[in-house]
């Protein structure tokens, strides 16, 4: 009778202990990005199945800073944890909003549930959560032009201001992604003002032809991204200028223009000037450096007689036969 008894008690605490057992988290809602010096709200429901709550708990990395016990006269209860700002009149027994979110909040967050005694089962969820420091303002696009014409360099770049992570740039032509030879990068600067961030740079370069007009306009986007949290994007439209295009020239306009810089070229040849150094103005793509080239008066004639041979044939003709 005895054994009997016994084994009577035990089962029933098998099944009292299965029945405690039965305590779940339902949901535990802890974004995995935040945003820093941002909010974020943790969320943590559970089905008691028929039990009492003991105590709701929240760890950081293992230490605890909130705990709502409903028995206990003042219920909640705060614990002071690096990079956890408790928002106290926003928080309840389900929900725990977070504040001033620094790089120190981010780390593996843990809801326990407890039921009441004398067994006081627990049950307990944790997800990771990572702070990111966003740019503070839209990415620069610097060295365009308003006009370009067929057979220009386009070289410019694409910067996002300092982030954590750093920032994945993208550029596009007319809403295409550029081809990869198009573009060279991305480059990671330390930010002077936050050493744990990065800025980005991102250059993108080409030979400017008529196919990368549309209806006269071209367009390039440099896009910006830190998933999940950020995007934005700048847009510039590019006008397809007017290209350099000689007007038609009679005969002896031509044969006076060859003669004068035959004579020219004489005259220098004399005072030992065969070469003339011509300043190039500083372009969209050597902004701040300037250069110098030299150009033979026998390249200028050759220049010049090749755009007329190409831009009016009777003239061509003309030259060719003489």
């Amino acid at each position: 009778m005895c054994g009997k008894s016994v084994y009577m008690f035990l089962l029933l605490l098998v099944l009292k202990q299965d029945f405690a057992i039965s305590i779940r988290i339902t949901e535990l809602t802890v974004p995995s990005h935040a945003v820093e010096g941002g909010s974020v709200l943790l969320q943590c429901h559970y089905d008691l199945e028929g039990e009492m709550l003991y105590s709701t708990n929240w760890y950081k990395d293992g230490r605890e800073f909130f705990r709502y016990v409903p028995s206990n006269t003042v219920p909640f209860h705060y614990f002071p944890n690096d990079g956890v700002d408790v928002d106290e009149k926003d928080s309840s027994s389900n929900v725990v909003k977070l504040v001033n979110l620094t790089p120190e909040s981010a780390g593996l967050y843990r809801c326990e549930v407890s039921g009441e005694g004398p067994y006081f089962m627990t049950v307990f969820d944790e997800k990771n959560v990572s702070i990111h420091l966003l740019p503070y303002r839209r990415p620069q696009v610097t060295g365009l032009e308003d006009n370009y014409k067929i057979g220009d360099i386009l070289a410019v770049n694409c910067t996002s201001s300092r982030s954590r992570p750093q920032t994945y740039l993208k550029w596009l032509i007319n809403n295409e992604a550029a081809p990869k030879w198009y573009t060279t990068g991305p480059w990671y600067r330390i930010s002077r003002e936050r050493p744990d961030a990065k800025e980005t740079i991102m250059q993108l370069r080409f030979i400017v032809q008529s196919e990368h007009f549309k209806e006269g306009v071209l367009q390039v986007k440099c896009q910006s991204s830190i998933a999940p949290l950020y995007q934005d994007e700048v847009v510039h439209h590019i006008v397809h200028a007017e290209d350099n295009i000689i007007d038609p020239i009679s005969e002896d306009i031509l044969n006076e223009e060859i003669k004068r810089l035959m004579q020219n070229r004489e005259t220098n040849a004399n005072y030992g000037m065969d070469e003339t150094d011509l300043p190039v103005p500083e372009s969209q793509n050597d902004q701040g450096q300037g250069s110098v080239f030299k150009l033979s008066i026998s390249s200028m004639v050759m220049v010049l007689l090749i755009q007329i041979i190409f831009l009016n044939p009777y003239l061509g003709n003309y030259i060719t036969n003489i």
